[in-house]
């Protein structure tokens, strides 16, 4: 068996070899609905915008199981493979790959069975109902082939191929660009068009995923005992994955109470301004969530090995990283509003509206380049409470009651005050949880070799 030897050589060119392909294939799974809304936006109006913006929710929902699988299952992955347990390495796959399979069915016949009260959930108007109705019919049948891909495309990168794990998901996001402008733009089937576009996609991705890491072209080996479910090590995955799981519901949940606020106090205009915002704030988070996932392999087996001051070194020279793509998207979106509402076929109230509420969504973006990083490093040493402690203080404790707290005094523009000011509160909380941790790190010992064993048993202090 080959393996990385991630405890030598220079850090920041391991982070860049790891970190770009993560990000780029973050990206690209953003792209599936972003694509989406720039072509209905174009070429069906502000209420089918409006009518897919409303289904936001379901996209983190379903990304919710699968990154709680990908995740942990990889974190334990890259630990095991620090210490050269490669049957661990082997069951950690098995594991990840049945709980996701298992959670995204369940998931699936939840959402088909309770269509409209997850939808009047969402906070659907009246007139965006036909096109929303529509897409969440035939977006949730996707959702296990996105479990499966993300599942796919984490073993595969932390398996030493970034570049192929990335391919995973692009594979996924050509096809659906393709066939976007073939059923949406072309052939004119609208919001329909846009969500089969979508789901082939996602089908090809988790196809090619599974050619690669069932065909024995990753660390993982295949075996008879790989695909035994062991509960021990299922607690452990969804323990270790568990921050992704709390961050992507959060996320679904404030699209929920984005949509009700902005419904109340704009209409579909307003959801269909938050629509273009979501998206753009996704081209923040994926690149941090890609580098913090870039970092995991390189963490993880440091981490087995003891190795702490280059943990943390990593985390550092990761985070000059991270900053410094976000600033580059925060300038774009100050000096550039209009263009990125044109893009998604705004109106002249979207265009009103959307400017100032843009720019204050966005006015601290930068900082959130650390704040993912650190939600992510504490999971990938498999220390998941500082990182849910993170995520529930930015995603739901500050900013749920903000949204409905600031448009009391600001109007709708309150509204869009609330992400910056939480993400402010998180900034803080995340640098005091990193250097308490450091601060620990520094004081232990180098673990031995025989005590690697106990690494992911060390999960719940902070």
């Amino acid at each position: 068996m080959h393996t990385n030897d991630f405890s030598t050589g220079k850090l920041f060119p391991m982070i860049l070899k790891y970190s770009i392909p993560a990000a780029i294939s973050l990206l690209i799974t953003a792209i599936y609905n972003i694509v989406d809304r720039i072509f209905v936006g174009n070429f069906n109006g502000t209420s089918a915008l409006a009518g897919l913006s409303i289904c936001f929710p379901l996209s983190y929902m379903m990304m919710a199981f699968g990154l709680t699988c990908s995740a942990g299952g990889s974190s334990l992955f890259s630990l095991f493979a620090g210490r050269g347990e490669q049957k661990n390495m082997n069951r950690s796959f098995g594991n990840a790959l049945i709980l996701v399979v298992i959670f995204e069915i369940l998931l699936s016949v939840l959402l088909l069975i309770f269509v409209n009260p997850i939808l009047n959930l969402f906070g659907v108007t009246e007139t965006a109902y036909p096109y929303a109705f529509a897409y969440y019919k035939i977006v949730v049948l996707g959702c296990l082939f996105q479990g499966l891909t993300q599942v796919f495309c984490d073993f595969v990168r932390v398996s030493g191929k970034p570049v192929l794990g990335m391919c995973v998901t692009g594979i996924g996001a050509v096809t659906n660009i393709v066939l976007d402008a073939v059923f949406v733009a072309v052939l004119g089937w609208g919001v329909t068009g846009a969500a089969w576009a979508t789901v082939i996609g996602q089908i090809l991705s988790a196809l090619f995923g599974a050619y690669l890491v069932l065909g024995g072209r990753t660390k993982v080996e295949i075996q008879k005992q790989t695909f035994h479910f062991d509960f021990p090590l299922s607690k452990k995955i969804i323990s270790c994955g568990f921050s992704f799981w709390i961050a992507q519901m959060a996320m679904g949940f404030i699209s929920l109470a984005y949509n009700s606020q902005l419904g109340k106090y704009g209409g579909d205009t307003a959801i269909s301004v938050y629509a273009v915002i979501a998206s753009i704030m996704t081209f923040v988070i994926m690149p941090a969530s890609g580098i913090s996932q870039g970092i995991q392999p390189i963490v993880g087996n440091n981490f087995g090995k003891g190795n702490y001051k280059r943990v943390m070194s990593t985390l550092y020279q990761a985070s000059v990283f991270s900053v410094g793509i976000t600033c580059v998207i925060w300038l774009l979106v100050m000096f550039f509003p209009h263009a990125i509402l044109s893009a998604f076929g705004a109106s002249t109230e979207m265009l009103e509206l959307g400017v100032t509420g843009l720019r204050i969504n966005f006015c601290i973006t930068p900082i959130l380049g650390f704040v993912m990083l650190a939600t992510t490093f504490f999971q990938s040493i498999a220390k998941p409470v500082p990182s849910i402690v993170i995520t529930l203080f930015r995603q739901i404790l500050l900013l749920i009651p903000f949204l409905y707290l600031f448009p009391v005094f600001w109007g709708i523009n309150g509204i869009f005050v609330a992400q910056p000011v939480s993400d402010a509160f998180a900034l803080v909380i995340s640098i005091v949880l990193v250097v308490r941790e450091q601060r620990h790190l520094y004081q232990s010992e180098p673990a031995l070799p025989e005590q690697d064993t106990a690494a992911c048993e060390r999960t719940q202090t902070i």
